[in-house]
């Protein structure tokens, strides 16, 4: 409702910024964008944050610049970081506080986020356009859900509309925040990746796998936590685990389909399985890194990837919350294991 309401004073704040930063920002280029995409609870948060400590050569969106992407707004928010440092106010500190109660604390557990971190940019087209996997956690409609994540079946006109509203979004915080470095961005719009590949024939995609099984609960509890917040109602459990299932299957196709059946020859097409990563997070990187012919060795990325060794070993080590198991969920380990048994040997997974 508040969205609706708001709907014409964001228009009127996008059409601001066309005016006064349009013939600039529009400049930007995207080119040698590095996306990172993956199911759910798949890592693809940790791996981006780590790829973001390169921050001499990437910058990311932040929660913020994808909620709202108006440079106005954007520029009024930078204000209050500046007025917080000068004057020792906590305007902002405030503002993340107040953010971290409306999300709430399992769902902050779940997904950790802080104002100035790297946020994944699904929020974008999802908040705005009601597109993307990501809806799954806004609105409460399974069969909405299948028709708003498969993007790649959405008519030529809806995915040139929503390509350029990402693509001017994403310009806007480059333009503001860039300072001559490369995009850095995460999501799980995997039917969203052979558009930006056809745009963006500069771009490199990297893709985190992991096994439906190990995924499942976790994505499932997260998806309820943030829909008995956004959308004040959760589904009924068997509805949707059946969702849940519809998606894995969909995700996983395409996921094979834009890493390995198209893009196994591509080196700017890179899949990493989640165990590869977790178990070494600073050689997956290297091997990435190795991969686009960049160089990390005696650079201040490398300190800090070094640096962060020891937290990375404490991934998820103590989760402050708890997921159904499968058992409770109704769901058969063996089925899973069938179900996805081409997808977990196409993509390496077993």
């Amino acid at each position: 409702f508040l969205m609706v309401i708001s709907l014409p004073l964001m228009d009127i704040l996008w059409l601001l910024d066309e005016i006064i930063y349009g013939r600039e920002y529009r400049k930007v280029s995207l080119d040698n964008s590095v996306f990172v995409v993956g199911g759910f609870r798949t890592g693809t948060t940790s791996l981006h944050r780590a790829l973001a400590m390169d921050e001499e050569r990437y910058t990311s969106p932040r929660f913020i610049e994808v909620v709202y992407p108006f440079l106005l707004i954007q520029k009024f928010f930078d204000w209050l970081e500046h007025r917080d440092k000068v004057n020792g106010t906590n305007t902002i500190r405030n503002f993340e506080k107040k953010l971290h109660e409306i999300i709430g604390e399992e769902n902050m557990a779940r997904h950790p986020m802080a104002w100035y971190v790297p946020e994944e940019d699904d929020l974008l087209l999802a908040s705005w356009h009601y597109i993307g996997w990501y809806t799954g956690c806004t609105f409460p409609h399974p069969e909405a859900l299948m028709i708003a994540g498969q993007q790649s079946k959405h008519s030529a006109a809806d995915k040139k509309r929503s390509y350029e509203f990402y693509k001017r979004s994403l310009q806007k915080f480059m333009y503001r925040r860039g300072n001559g470095r490369a995009l850095l961005a995460k999501n799980h719009m995997i039917d969203f990746m052979p558009q930006l590949a056809e745009e963006l024939p500069d771009a490199k995609f990297v893709d985190i796998v992991r096994h439906p099984k190990d995924a499942f609960t976790s994505w499932y509890g997260l998806a309820q936590g943030a829909l008995g917040v956004l959308a004040q109602e959760k589904v009924e459990q068997k509805t949707m685990v059946q969702c849940h299932l519809r998606f894995w299957d969909k995700f996983c196709d395409q996921e094979k389909k834009f890493f390995v059946e198209d893009g196994a020859d591509d080196p700017n097409r890179s899949l990493v399985t989640f165990k590869e990563y977790i178990k070494d997070q600073e050689g997956t990187v290297r091997k990435l890194y190795k991969q686009w012919g960049y160089q990390v060795e005696g650079t201040k990325f490398e300190e800090r990837l070094i640096a962060d060794r020891e937290s990375h070993k404490q991934y998820k080590s103590k989760a402050a919350y708890k997921n159904p198991s499968l058992d409770e969920l109704g769901v058969d380990v063996g089925t899973l294991n069938e179900r996805y048994a081409d997808y977990l040997t196409t993509c390496k997974i077993i």
